[in-house]
């Protein structure tokens, strides 16, 4: 009894001890906000000055500080991008006080591109990165997305480099324009389908690196969203951009005006850019072929028709020309691209149904190549023909589609999408190589190729997306996808028809699905994991190419398409662990992925088109295909001021058809970097290096050959004086190393792959109005 009567007594007495210190402690909770467009900011840091008392916001931008002595505190919000806020409160014993924190963008940003890449759920990582938003100088959207953790990009000339993430590539990576499906233009992939808008343009990149974008439209084991100016957050009446940049090494010069407005019923956006580059040099002076010329022109309108309902249009044109590519046969003539959609969207006060959208969009592409100033147009004795030639591509990729997508929030708890998209996309292209000089040919010239035979890819998707809330802590997202796919082409060639294939027809059927959990361990620690299987079908190269060079491949060798080609299934797990404390954050990505039915080729019998091309034709295949790898990154806060940053990537694959690794395999690397910004006024600093080692795991078969390690530096800086004129400057490859990318394409002609340019001074100037 006695014993029963002393435990008794100490559980009360520690309760009451428990209650008093309790009541002797203060909670803040609160939520922060971007003021620009009222949205929830995730990974805010929050923390009590002079303590270590902190946290950082969640996906909700919520927040919550614990045990807080009573009195007067200064509580600290800062988040890369946005000004610092600092507020004072006055707590007392047992006090829980309430707070709403608005942040608002710093000016010196105003040139930089959010680029975010997100976890399987979809819920950005904005968290587990500071560095969220960069201060970019890119001539291109591939050189930004090489910024990203697991992220590459191929380099066939001086823009257009074209995203490969986690070895995926081409349309294994789904791309999307303000929610609209876009394609390369030409078959011989000189363009990425993001080289068709101007970095200047862009206003946000979201990357998945998994078969987790299903709602986004069909066959993505990876995708990229790239988005424009928002008409939802413009405020002002009449207000914009001027930017003026240059880069030397490369010769380039950027100009860019950006108008934007909204009058409550009505909004637009305006937005033109021009830039020019010229030849550059690789680190050991090697002059490496390198012109081009953008001009675009996009545009904005929205109207809201009720206080609910609002729908936009927006239209957009860009004009390339005269672009080298070192890395292919041909060089650009010109590109022309036109971009159309129109989106409505609804979102009723009351009732389960929170938001409908829809939207309509035409994407076109007009594409020229010819051989000026490559070696097949001067004559050589030593080759046959020895006379120079006049080599010429005409090619079009039009793209039409359109979704609709219902949110609904039928509980507290869960909330659900349903939707279903389509797309249409149509490919023609047409090669025609004769004689460039007067003089004696083959009785067969002018040779005329059908390189595209008028391909159609129609694709209709119906999705469901549901996410349940177990807990504040624990969350499920299950998504279903169903395609039903049609292609078909038009007339091909009689080598095409007699040797490959006569029925052009094929009808498919495609399931896919991802299932994610997340839990938060503790305000410190998340755990999440996804599971996925995801169909994509072969496209209009590998169902329908007529001996023509292969993207895939680092080899000038000819392929034909194989219009019976089952669709590729890849499916991915992936483990991700996130740690958000006062002065550290730490993210790693492991993830594994099998594809089946992976398409790859295999060595024929088939005579060869040209006589400059290698002996042995191949023909695309079903086969097998394994990765698996893993993403870090981590930064520590030193101060207030300064931070560190660093981050390592490492993937593994192989196709186990051909029994050697796969194609485009990014070697090891490591990346680290130094910032300081300034809390009382608009300037940073930042230093940053980036490690690579040597790849000797490469894919023989496909002409790939192992690179060398390299380590380069770059370091940039930033200014806004008068809260309106910003300067951004910086050195890219400091130490003018000379360096190759592994994924880079070989030219054709020596042989040797693309090198990086070397040492390169950027100056950029905006001002804002």
């Amino acid at each position: 009894m006695n014993i029963i009567k002393y435990t008794t007594t100490a559980i009360l007495l520690l309760c009451a001890i428990s209650t008093s210190l309790a009541q002797q402690t203060a909670t803040i909770n609160g939520q922060v906000f971007n003021e620009e467009n009222n949205k929830p900011l995730p990974g805010v840091n929050v923390i009590i000055k002079n303590t270590n008392n902190g946290a950082s916001t969640n996906s909700e931008g919520k927040f919550q500080l614990l045990e807080i002595s009573p009195g007067s505190h200064t509580v600290i919000f800062s988040f890369i991008g946005f000004k610092k806020v600092t507020k004072g409160v006055q707590l007392s014993a047992g006090e829980m006080m309430e707070l709403e924190i608005q942040l608002t963008p710093q000016a010196m940003l105003l040139n930089g591109i959010q680029v975010t890449a997100l976890r399987p759920d979809q819920i950005a990582e904005a968290k587990m990165k500071e560095a969220d938003v960069k201060e970019a100088n890119p001539r291109d959207s591939g050189e930004l997305l090489r910024n990203i953790a697991g992220v590459d990009a191929v380099r066939r000339g001086p823009v257009g480099l074209d995203p490969v993430i986690r070895g995926l590539r081409e349309t294994e990576v789904g791309t999307y324009l303000d929610g609209t499906r876009i394609f390369p233009g030409g078959p011989a992939r000189m363009d990425s389908p993001l080289s068709h808008l101007d970095p200047t343009a862009i206003k946000k990149i979201e990357v998945v690196k998994g078969p987790y974008a299903l709602t986004w439209g069909a066959g993505n084991m990876s995708a990229v969203h790239v988005e424009t100016q928002p008409l939802n957050t413009v405020t002002q009446v009449f207000g914009g951009t001027v930017s003026s940049g240059y880069d030397s090494n490369l010769g380039a010069i950027e100009e860019a005006v950006s108008v934007r407005g909204s009058t409550g019923k009505f909004g637009y956006w305006v937005h033109g850019a021009w830039r020019e580059g010229d030849d550059f040099e690789s680190g050991n002076g090697t002059r490496i072929p390198g012109n081009f010329l953008s001009r675009e022109l996009r545009a904005k309108l929205g109207y809201a028709i009720t206080p609910n309902s609002y729908v936009n249009i927006s239209v957009g044109y860009q004009n390339q020309e005269n672009l080298d590519y070192p890395g292919r046969l041909l060089n650009a003539d010109f590109f022309d691209t036109y971009n159309y959609s129109a989106n409505w969207e609804w979102t009723p006060e009351n009732g389960i149904l929170s938001s409908l959208k829809a939207q309509a969009y035409i994407n076109n592409v007009d594409h020229g190549m010819d051989n000026d100033g490559k070696p097949t147009a001067q004559a050589d004795a030593n080759r046959m023909p020895p006379f120079p030639l006049d080599v010429t591509v005409d090619a079009q990729a039009h793209v039409t589609g359109g979704n609709i997508m219902a949110e609904l929030n039928p509980a507290s708890s869960w909330k659900l999408e349903i939707g279903t998209d389509i797309y249409s996309a149509n490919r023609d292209a047409v090669r025609t190589i004769d004689r460039r000089n007067e003089g004696m040919k083959p009785a067969m010239f002018p040779l005329v190729d059908q390189m595209w035979p008028d391909a159609t890819i129609t694709d209709l998707g119906l999705f469901t997306k549901v996410k349940h809330s177990f807990t504040d802590r624990l969350n499920a997202t299950s998504t279903v996808r169903l395609d039903l796919v049609y292609t078909d082409a038009g007339p091909t060639s009689d080598f095409f028809a007699n040797n490959v294939a006569t029925d052009l027809k094929q009808s498919e059927t495609n399931l896919s699905g991802s299932f994610t959990l997340n839990y938060i361990a503790n305000k410190q620690w998340t755990i999440g994991a996804g599971l996925g299987s995801v169909v994509r079908t072969a496209d209009a190269t590998e169902r329908y190419s007529d001996r023509i060079p292969a993207s895939k491949a680092q080899t000038s060798a000819e392929f034909v398409g194989n219009p019976s080609l089952d669709p590729e299934r890849s499916t991915q797990a992936d483990l991700w662990l996130d740690a958000a404390y006062n002065s550290w954050n730490l993210s790693v990505n492991l993830f594994g992925r099998q594809i089946d039915d992976y398409i790859t080729f295999e060595a024929t019998n088939l005579p060869k088109r040209l006589p400059l091309s290698p002996d042995t034709v191949f023909q695309y295949i079903n086969g097998k295909a394994r990765f698996w790898g893993v993403d870090l990154s981590a930064s520590y806060r030193i101060t207030n001021e300064l931070s560190i940053n660093s981050g390592a990537h490492y993937l593994w694959g192989t196709d186990v058809s051909l029994d050697e690794p796969a194609l485009g395999i990014s070697p090891f690397g490591i990346d680290g970097g130094l910032r300081y910004e300034s809390a009382q006024r608009p300037w940073f600093v930042e230093s940053s290096f980036h490690w690579t080692s040597e790849q000797d795991r490469v894919a023989i078969t496909r002409g790939e050959t192992p690179t060398n390690g390299y380590i380069t530096t770059d370091i940039k800086t930033g200014l806004t004086v008068w809260n309106r004129l910003s300067l951004q400057g910086g050195i890219k490859n400091l130490t003018n190393a000379q360096y190759v990318n592994h994924l880079n394409a070989k030219n054709p002609f020596t042989k040797q792959p693309i090198p990086e340019p070397g040492r390169v001074f950027h100056l950029d100037i905006t001002y804002k109005f």
